[in-house]
């Protein structure tokens, strides 16, 4: 008697576990495969979104097709760069930005025996050189701001390649064919390996704490499911703590899922920290490359960003409050609330 009962309570905690797994939200995520995008595996391989009631399923962006598959609802999160998001919002689409995954982290390249002229801050040495450059990226935005602060003519002294990637645009630095490239992780890290190129500046010394990556999905499924998407960012607020206080399991976890060399990974993350990963929506500093765009005349004409309906900031700060309540005396935590204070309110 007491081996069938003990065979039913294992009968029934099988079962349990499968009416939980049962049970769990599927949420379809579209990430670029970059260091800065970890916080996804981290709360794939903790648990942590299992801890949500959250089946994670990770697919690989190669393109920008990611927003016709979260209209088509082929995905259910979808995190590109914040130019990205912000033109196709403008375009008509019913998107809405609910957080973020990365920040800063694009970078400019050049030959290994132009580094010394081009590491200095002095900005007309760009002048009458050639600049490789993917169109719509902050990168470019960035740049032409400072060139503007700096009271040089972008449209006029400088000469810009339009490329379709940043594999592009390394070689188009590696072959001569531009003096300067603009690119990101862990595009140019590859570059210095594999070409000996050199970084010469990263962006966030023209604009620190920039929006790159941010989470999006269509307005209409936040708006019927915010529970969801809050428990998605609890989920990745605990990966953004382990991220913060675990550097070796982290860098194993990222080496994992990208398959590139570990140290690229360590040096990206940690050692350089070219990028943060942060699910904080930023919302200031998005309002603030959107007016780069405006200012560069690539926003549609007579175009109102409406920010309340298209960059949702209520939804992180109530995951985060849970989440401090849950762990009151985390310093992860309290940071991130006096980060959301200063950025989102």
């Amino acid at each position: 008697m007491k081996r069938i009962a003990q065979l039913s309570i294992m009968g029934l905690v099988l079962t349990m576990g499968l009416i939980q797994a049962k049970n769990l939200d599927k949420v379809r995520i579209g990430y670029v495969a970059e260091p800065a995008h970890g916080l996804f595996f981290l709360a794939q391989e903790k648990g942590f979104f299992k801890e949500q009631g959250i089946e994670a399923q990770l697919l690989e962006l190669s393109g920008p097709d990611g927003f016709s598959a979260l209209t088509a609802d082929k995905l259910d999160v979808v995190t590109y760069g914040s130019t990205g998001p912000l033109f196709y919002i403008a375009k008509g689409l019913p998107l809405t930005i609910f957080g973020g995954i990365m920040i800063e982290g694009q970078a400019t390249i050049v030959r290994p025996e132009n580094f010394e002229y081009y590491k200095s801050n002095d900005l007309n040495i760009y002048k009458g050189k050639k600049i490789a450059y993917v169109h719509t990226a902050e990168a470019e935005y960035i740049f032409k701001d400072a060139l503007d602060k700096a009271g040089i003519d972008w449209k006029k002294d400088v000469t810009w390649l339009e490329f379709s990637s940043p594999t592009e645009v390394v070689e188009a630095v590696n072959k001569k064919t531009a003096d300067v490239g603009f690119s990101w992780p862990p595009h140019y890290s590859l570059a210095v390996k594999n070409y000996g190129l050199k970084v010469s500046h990263y962006f966030s010394e023209w604009l620190p704490r920039y929006t790159c990556c941010r989470l999006t999905t269509t307005t209409a499924k936040l708006a019927a499911n915010p529970d969801l998407y809050k428990r998605f960012l609890k989920a990745l607020l605990r990966a953004y703590d382990f991220y913060r206080t675990n550097e070796d399991e982290t860098v194993k976890i990222y080496t994992k899922y990208l398959k590139i060399d570990e140290d690229i990974v360590r040096r990206e993350t940690y050692t350089d920290h070219v990028a943060d990963s942060d699910p904080d929506p930023l919302k200031n500093t998005l309002q603030q490359i959107w007016g780069f765009i405006v200012k560069n005349g690539d926003a549609p004409k007579d175009f109102v960003f409406d920010w309340d309906k298209r960059v949702n900031t209520s939804v992180y700060k109530q995951a985060l409050e849970e989440t401090i309540k849950k762990y009151p005396g985390n310093k992860t935590y309290a940071a991130a609330l006096v980060r959301f204070k200063k950025y989102d309110e």
